[in-house]
C-alpha cells in the first residue's frame, strides 16, 4: 500500500477509523518512526479517527504519535476496563470486553474462533479465572478492534501494523491481520508506511 492508495481510502470514508497496532518488542528508532507515522496522520487527516490496543510497544508508539496531535481522536481497547490504567490519556476514549452483551461477546468469540481455529478451546474458557481465560481475554480485544461493536467503535476503514517482517503472522498481532483479512479491511506493514511521514 503506497501512501496514496492509503489516502485514497481516507477520502472515501475521512470520519472513518483507522487501526494502527503491533508487536510489543519494537527497537527505539522503530519506535520513533510508529510515533511519527501516527503524528503525521493525526495532523495530515484531521476528521480521521485512530484506534489501538493499549499493549506497551507499537501500541503506544502509534498511540503517543497521535495524541502529540489530538488524543480526543485516539479510541484504546483494552483486554480489561483497569489494563494500563495508569499510562492512559485523559482525553482518548477506552472500552474493553468488560462492555459487551452476552450476544456481542458470543459474536466477537465467533469471529476470534473463525479467524484462528487453533485458540477455539482457549476461547471456550474465557468465562473461567486464570491465566487461560486472561489470555482468552486479549483475544477477544483484539477482534474487537477490528469488527465494530457500537456507534462509536465501528469497523476501521483501514489497518496499519508494524510487524516482524520475517513472520508477520505470528502471535496476537497475527491474530488480529487475520481478523482484518476475515472482515475485509486493509491491512499494511511498516515495510510500506514508515516512509509517509517525508513524504508531501
Amino acid at each position: 500500500m503506497t501512501l496514496s492508495d492509503f489516502t485514497a481510502i481516507i477520502q472515501s470514508q475521512p470520519n472513518g477509523v483507522v487501526l494502527l497496532e503491533g508487536r510489543r518488542a519494537i527497537s527505539t528508532d522503530d519506535y520513533a518512526k510508529a510515533t511519527a507515522l501516527g503524528r503525521s496522520l493525526a495532523l495530515r487527516f484531521p476528521q480521521l479517527k485512530f484506534r489501538s490496543g493499549n499493549a506497551e510497544g507499537s501500541d503506544q508508539a502509534f498511540s503517543e504519535g497521535v495524541a502529540q496531535v489530538d488524543a480526543s481522536r485516539l479510541q484504546v481497547v483494552a483486554p480489561y476496563a483497569s489494563h494500563r490504567k495508569s499510562v492512559r490519556y485523559s482525553d482518548a476514549i477506552y472500552d474493553s470486553p468488560d462492555s459487551l452483551s452476552r450476544v456481542q461477546e458470543d459474536i466477537v468469540a465467533y469471529k476470534t474462533i473463525s479467524a484462528t481455529p487453533k485458540n477455539k478451546g482457549l476461547i471456550e474458557k474465557r468465562a473461567k479465572k486464570g491465566r487461560l481465560a486472561a489470555k482468552a481475554a486479549y483475544l477477544i480485544r483484539d477482534t474487537m478492534k477490528v469488527i465494530g461493536h457500537s456507534e462509536d467503535f465501528t469497523k476501521p476503514i483501514c489497518a496499519l501494523f508494524y510487524v516482524d517482517l520475517s513472520d508477520p503472522m505470528a502471535g496476537g498481532t497475527g491474530h488480529t491481520i487475520r481478523v482484518c483479512e476475515q472482515e475485509c479491511v486493509p491491512v499494511a506493514f511498516q515495510d510500506s508506511w514508515e516512509s509517509w511521514p517525508d513524504e508531501e
